[in-house]
């Protein structure tokens, strides 16, 4: 047999059941029972037979049974749960290499919350734009970052609430156009290119990054490159702070113009380019130099444990445009929407 193989094997079985709480708790619970049963054994091989307790007697084989039981227990419900779920979810250590490469996507999603009664045009049947009309730029996630979860979890993951009663329609499709990463840096191109569109000058009454900001003339040439590289923060990391307090005023002061035709900018939005899962009641009030901190994206990863990413695509009619309409339908119509997960 080969060794190498069967360590692999041993690893996956580890992370299997580390990738339930239930299935890690019960394994954890096996092996405590048996490193008891392990002290009790070396004290009863210690101890004289007519010496030994009852006690520690009952003790050794209740411990023993119980381990091998919940040591077993574990790994057996993981594989249910496999088997029940075969779909594999991104761990969050995973998307915050995504996240921090600047890794490449291949299809993305848009997730809307709607009151069938009230908002009767949401309906999946019946979107063919991935925001309103005059909306130029809108908000969307890595699909591959929200496989497998239940719909209720996956608007938690980026952000939004969910309140019972409301349908979810999800515009899944593949990444075709170009994309801004939403992180600071990405949100500045963004509002750039609104301020640059000839046909809405008219409309701009306010300008943000034209009148009323400084960006030197090395943030300017910074901010021309739009290659993948260009987007991790370390390749920017002098910049971050400055482009972090300029995103901050144009999310907090919502007088800029742009701002109408920016998908929303909520509460969840962190300017690293992620979404919060629990997000801060008003990050307006946070202090500029902890909203915009950052050392390295191992502290930032321990600060927020459960961010997804995040990005801003040019906003685009549907019509033929190839979408996956059976995964939106079943999303669409599920009963409640809590109970059905990503395919």
């Amino acid at each position: 047999m080969d060794i190498t193989a069967f360590f692999d094997a041993v690893g996956k079985v580890f992370v299997l059941v580390a990738g339930f709480s239930s299935t890690a708790l019960l394994s954890i619970v096996g092996l405590v029972l048996l490193l008891l049963a392990g002290v009790l054994a070396y004290v009863a091989v210690k101890s004289k037979p007519d010496e030994l307790s009852p006690l520690i007697k009952i003790a050794l084989f209740l411990c023993l049974i119980g381990g091998m039981t919940f040591s077993a227990a574990g790994p057996s419900l993981a594989l249910f749960y496999v088997s029940e779920n075969s779909i594999t979810r991104m761990s969050p250590e995973r998307g915050f290499d995504n996240l921090e490469n600047n890794s490449r996507v291949n299809y993305v999603v848009r997730l809307i919350s709607y009151d069938p009664n009230e908002e009767p045009g949401l309906g999946i049947d019946r979107l063919v734009r991935l925001g309103p009309p005059d909306q130029l730029f809108s908000f969307v996630a890595s699909y591959d970052e929200l496989v497998g979860y239940r719909v209720k979890d996956a608007l938690e993951k980026i952000g939004q609430g969910y309140i019972v009663g409301n349908r979810v329609s999800a515009i899944i499709f593949p990444l075709r156009s170009s994309l801004f990463p939403a992180n600071a840096r990405g949100l500045l191109q963004v509002i750039q290119e609104v301020e640059g569109r000839k046909d809405i000058q008219a409309q701009l009454k306010q300008r943000f990054l034209q009148d009323s900001t400084s960006l030197n003339d090395g943030e300017l040439r910074d901010l021309k490159a739009v290659d993948v590289p260009s987007y991790r923060v370390e390749n920017f990391k002098d910049k971050y702070r400055h482009y972090c307090e300029l995103t901050h005023r144009f999310n907090c002061e919502t007088s800029y113009s742009a701002r109408t035709y920016v998908g929303g900018l909520y509460r969840d939005w962190h300017p690293l380019g992620f979404s919060q899962k629990n997000p801060p009641d008003n990050p307006c009030s946070i202090p500029i130099g902890k909203y915009c901190e950052f050392s390295d994206w191992k502290k930032s990863q321990r600060r927020f444990p459960r961010g997804i990413w995040k990005s801003c695509i040019s906003d685009q009619e549907f019509g033929n445009q190839p979408h996956t309409g059976k995964n939106l339908n079943r999303l669409r119509r599920s009963e409640p929407p809590s109970d059905s997960r990503y395919w």
